[in-house]
């Protein structure tokens, strides 16, 4: 009976997952119509085969130059989750664990040199990758080897190819985002990355958690003073491979609960914390494979209950 509860309530989270990423669900940003006065419509990225009327992907690339640029859009307030680098054994769990307790969803931009050959540690990096998949996270491209591309414009196509094959053989879905590595962005990536009709996704908030100085303490006063003044919509960069925010994460989101029941009180807006579905289209999100993704953990799951029962 143990094993069947356990079915049935992955079969629920399954489920749930398949009709919000593919049809749309209550969540912010799922099936929220566009407003004409929207800030980021003139970074609409419209796929011209779409249906009239489409209003296309929105995205931002802060620090990207003249070439992406920025707007935050006036209202609601909004808070999308990001991790680089990834996945990393010790801290990558401990996120998803963390994400999972609280209903939460982010994105996850990996390399791909973590997921490449047969050790025992690069084969449980694929089964992790695999879990985020399955737990509702989007899994992203950030490059193999986590190479600045303009400065090496000759691997653009090496570096984004063989990590989308890698991200594609792990998850069964194929990466709709890309994060470029140190922000760089230049004319020729640019090219690239729309050949593949990839979007680039920057970030407006970074601790900059890499650094020798940067501590969990250090991380949370940083994002809590940020996160006090946040207008419109903030994409937030850690990293699932420092510790220092892989801790300072829970310390983050209590603090956000506590300043949303304080702004409800208040009467002012509080920060929904919002997830991928606010910038790709629903139709993406079923070319790419989640749904077949999420039948086949179904049927995965199912086939351990039939042989628990036997």
């Amino acid at each position: 009976m143990r094993g069947i509860r356990r079915f049935s309530a992955f079969g629920a989270l399954c489920a749930g997952l398949l009709a919000s990423s593919v049809v749309g669900g209550s969540d912010v940003g799922s099936a929220r119509p566009v407003r004409a006065a929207d800030p980021l419509d003139s970074l609409r990225v419209v796929d011209p085969n779409a249906p009239l009327g489409d209003p296309g992907t929105p995205f931002a690339s802060p620090g990207h130059g003249p070439h992406v640029p920025f707007r935050v859009v006036d209202a609601p307030r909004e808070l999308l989750l990001s991790f680089d680098d990834g996945p990393d054994l010790r801290g990558t769990p401990l996120i998803l664990n963390e994400l999972d307790r609280r209903g939460l969803k982010a994105i996850f931009f990996v390399t791909g040199w973590r997921l490449k050959g047969d050790r025992p540690e690069e084969v449980a990096r694929r089964q992790l990758v695999r879990r985020i998949a399955a737990h509702g996270h989007l899994v992203a491209n950030h490059t193999l080897s986590h190479h600045n591309l303009c400065q090496k414009p000759g691997e653009q196509a090496t570096e984004i190819d063989e990590n989308a094959e890698l991200i594609a053989a792990s998850t069964g879905v194929r990466p709709f985002l890309f994060r470029s590595p140190y922000g760089a962005f230049c004319h020729s990536l640019e090219a690239a990355l729309q050949a593949r009709g990839l979007v680039d996704i920057g970030w407006n908030l970074d601790p900059q958690d890499w650094k020798v100085d940067r501590d969990e303490e250090f991380v949370y006063q940083y994002l809590t003073r940020k996160l006090s003044h946040l207008e419109g919509r903030g994409i937030l960069l850690l990293h699932d491979t420092h510790l220092a925010s892989v801790h300072a994460l829970p310390r983050i989101l209590d603090w956000l609960a506590r300043e949303n029941a304080r702004a409800v009180r208040a009467g002012t807006a509080p920060i929904t914390i919002t997830d991928y579905r606010a910038i790709i289209p629903r139709r993406d999100l079923a070319a790419g494979g989640l749904p077949q993704l999420v039948g086949a953990l179904v049927a995965d799951a199912a086939g351990s209950v039939q042989r628990h029962l036997r």
